[in-house]
């Protein structure tokens, strides 16, 4: 956790946080000990700047109860746990939401009907951290057994379908396998894996359909962003700074340095979108071809092909910017998937 989220679940300021920390780096020969590695790491040692553990945050929460308090906040390391459990479920939300937008990220992903989402079985493995065993052994549990309370049979067209020998699931019958698997967990599993499932049982419906609303809503996000980019240029092509005038009437195209098919999240990101006179975005596509494409490729295709562009001084200068650009998008981007 990062300094500011323990000292808000520990209710305190951040300044009283370090004076505590300080305390505890200063008095080496009694009880109260923080220890790196378990119970925090350094962000910048230069300034003791660090980020904690939770291990690290009880025992701060141990040292304010029973030292600064005199007990007078008796319940706080209780308090402080029960933050931990909400704090864990918030990423568990988080993370559920995550994978199905990284699962469904394009319409072309699903089978859709007006009101289920239905997603192919390795999709359903990933969601629900399990695999193909485990999803059998909750198929055959879950139709074997209709005295599940509260949980119907698994029915074609409703919580699961075929098309093309694919076996999809919609989200309603994602929500009964991960009931099932809550409710029959091995003994030997972790309390993390049905609190994961329990997780995915509670936020699979809303998630889904909050991305499906997004990704209906992507043409015309695209659509604008495109447009604001234009503006933005005022007519000018950045990659070359040729002005389009009555005199030089060209068309000024939108080129995505990610593709969109590759990263729909950045379809509509305005880092993401440069504009450039048509003949250099058709002489880019032409020259890589049809495979995806990043801003890596667009820097190399600018230095190989299009090197006649760049012979004034003001275009020089324009083509070391832009590089640096594309560089910085490609480095910030290629590890960074956005979730909507």
């Amino acid at each position: 956790m990062s300094d500011r989220e323990t000292a808000s679940i520990l209710r305190i300021r951040i300044e009283k946080l370090y004076r505590i920390c300080k305390f505890f780096d200063d008095n080496v020969d009694d009880e109260w000990d923080l220890i790196e590695g378990e119970h925090f790491e350094w962000v910048r040692k230069d300034v003791k700047k660090r980020q904690f553990y939770e291990a690290g945050a009880v025992a701060l929460a141990k040292y304010l109860q029973e030292v600064e308090t005199q007990g007078f906040l008796a319940s706080l390391v209780d308090d402080v746990l029960e933050a931990f459990t909400h704090r864990r479920k918030r990423i568990r939300r988080h993370l559920v939401r995550r994978q199905v937008s990284i699962e469904f990220s394009s319409l072309n992903d699903a089978s859709l009907t007006p009101d289920l989402v239905f997603l192919e079985r390795p999709k359903i493995i990933r969601i629900l951290r399990t695999n193909g065993k485990g999803l059998n052994a909750s198929i055959k549990r879950i139709q074997n057994n209709d005295s599940l309370e509260g949980q119907e049979q698994l029915k074609p067209g409703k919580h699961f379908d075929v098309i093309e020998n694919n076996q999809y699931w919609s989200q309603v019958g994602i929500v009964g396998l991960a009931q099932d698997m809550s409710q029959n967990h091995g003994k030997r599993s972790r309390a993390s894996r049905k609190a994961w499932t329990d997780t995915v049982f509670e936020e699979i419906e809303d998630a889904i359909q909050e991305q499906r609303k997004y990704l209906e809503s992507s043409e015309s996000r695209i659509k604008k962003a495109m447009e604001k980019a234009k503006r933005i240029a005022d007519n000018t092509c950045q990659v070359s700074l040729q002005k389009r005038t009555a005199s030089r009437p060209f068309d000024l195209h939108v080129h995505h340095l990610f593709d969109r098919s590759s990263r729909p999240d950045l379809a509509d990101v305005l880092d993401n979108l440069l504009v450039m006179h048509c003949e250099i975005h058709r002489g880019f596509h032409r020259w890589h071809g049809s495979e995806s494409c990043e801003p890596k490729d667009l820097i190399e295709y600018l230095f190989h092909a299009e090197g006649d562009k760049f012979e004034t001084k003001q275009n020089i200068r324009n083509l070391d910017a832009l590089v640096i650009k594309l560089e910085r998008i490609q480095s910030f981007f290629e590890s960074h998937y956005h979730m909507p």
